[in-house]
């Protein structure tokens, strides 16, 4: 039986398997019409169509309270929780599978009973419990005090960890005024305005187009995040019109929300030296890494979208349980205890067996996934003059190569030169190390 891990975050609940699959984010929404219910991808696709009709707070208030007006008095947030697990059970095959959820620390343990609730009503077989934040810090190199910074749908959460010879929750925080649909709006109006300044076209205008364009958002601010400019082209009416959109259109734009996330950070910093996580769904807001490492207090390091789901299955030891009572587990070991070998599949099969049989997609540096082809994604390991570690596809399978000299560690064990790569694989690159990890995005 494989193991999965799913992190409940509704800015996008993926699914992390132990042979390194990834599934897409299942963003926490549901479009409730009078024929159907929409969840998850399918209601984001439709949401700028009714958004009326839109739920987006289910996985926060979850309860057994009736929905309010305009949404049918019948229905609970449960129910929408539920539906929605469902949909992910069906989309990342979980129905066979051992099943960790890897929560944030906000839910009180009334929600956390109702969860493992809906959970088995949905068919899914929960054998551990564990904190998001502190899967995120475990099996890494960290100051003894570490914050954890995500972003939900509607709410910042900041969460305090110290970091030992265990990994250990402490505080949490949240902040109700900053979240990422409120930031997709904010990202609308500016992409808006200079549609409108540029072409006349308003692509707010039109529900169709304004549902294009909220689609669009999220890889456009990401392709902010590498270069400066990124053009987005909209059609409508049988015309396209297209636009260049700056990064320091973005940053000027979002400045306020940039500056409340920062100060923030260092207000619970308090002058001490921190090692701050950041989670990827904050990576596409241009120019807070950038304030964050303006504090010298401060060391920034930004996650991938599988950094916790991986780390809970790889300490699934210290979480999965038979109990019918699941304990939430809070603590791991911390960085000098973590286990030995791979997280999660071993890269190398013995002689003469079968090749891995999920090869990977893509790969996950920096917080930014990139696709893996033919043409090599080049990775710099030091400065201008330093050399490059490529990664790309060679023959039937996924090749690693490196300059002579260059350390090159996949999962824990040194290689030379090239060496063969499959999804779940952990590469360091370089001195100081860049890590990389390697995995098999699904549908």
């Amino acid at each position: 039986m494989e193991r999965v891990a799913v992190v409940l975050v509704d800015s996008g609940i993926t699914a992390v398997s132990s042979r390194g699959r990834v599934s897409a984010p299942s963003p926490g929404l549901a479009l409730i019409d009078p024929e159907t219910t929409l969840l998850g991808t399918d209601a984001q696709r439709n949401a700028r169509l009714k958004p009326k009709r839109v739920h987006s707070r289910f996985w926060q208030e979850l309860d057994t309270a009736p929905l309010a007006r305009p949404f049918p008095h019948h229905l609970r947030t449960a129910d929408l929780a539920h539906a929605h697990l469902s949909e992910i059970r069906r989309i990342a095959g979980l129905e066979a599978e051992e099943v960790i959820f890897v929560v944030p620390g906000v839910y009180t343990a009334d929600q956390l009973a109702l969860l493992l609730g809906i959970a088995g009503s949905a068919g899914i077989k929960v054998r551990g419990l564990v904190d998001l934040a502190v899967a995120a810090a475990a099996d890494r190199a960290l100051r003894r005090r570490c914050l954890h910074l995500d972003l939900h749908l509607h709410r910042a959460i900041l969460t305090e960890i110290e970091h030992g010879s265990e990994v250990v929750r402490g505080r949490l925080w949240e902040d109700d005024g900053v979240g990422l649909l409120g930031l997709h709006d904010l990202w609308a109006r500016t992409v808006a305005r200079l549609f409108i300044r540029q072409t006349r076209f308003d692509p707010l205008h039109h529900a169709a187009s304004e549902q294009s364009l909220y689609l669009e958002l999220p890889r456009h601010f990401s392709a902010l995040t590498e270069g400066e400019t990124t053009r987005i082209t909209i059609a409508s009416d049988g015309r396209q019109h297209a636009v260049d959109l700056e990064r320091r259109e973005v940053v000027e734009a979002t400045a306020e929300v940039t500056a409340r996330l920062s100060d923030w950070v260092n207000e619970h910093a308090g002058g001490e030296a921190t090692t701050v996580l950041v989670s990827h769904h904050l990576t596409s807001l241009p120019g807070l890494v950038d304030r964050l490492r303006g504090n010298a207090e401060l060391e920034v390091a930004l996650l991938h979208p599988a950094a916790a789901g991986s780390a809970a299955l790889g300490h699934a030891a210290r979480i999965v349980t038979g109990d019918l009572a699941l304990p939430f587990v809070t603590r791991l070991p911390g960085y000098d205890a973590r286990p030995p070998g791979p997280v999660t599949v071993a890269v190398t099969p013995p002689p003469g067996t079968e090749p891995p049989l999920v090869p990977p997609t893509h790969l996950v540096i920096d917080g930014i996934a990139q696709p893996i082809t033919e043409t090599p994604v080049v990775i710099a390991v030091g400065g201008d003059d330093a050399p490059r570690v490529s990664i790309r596809w060679r023959g039937t399978g996924v090749v690693v190569e490196a300059p002579p000299g260059v350390p090159v560690v996949v999962n824990g064990r040194p290689v030379e030169s090239s060496a063969a790569l499959a999804a779940g694989d952990r590469l360091l690159l370089g001195d100081p190390p860049r890590e990389v990890l390697l995995v098999t995005m699904v549908p």
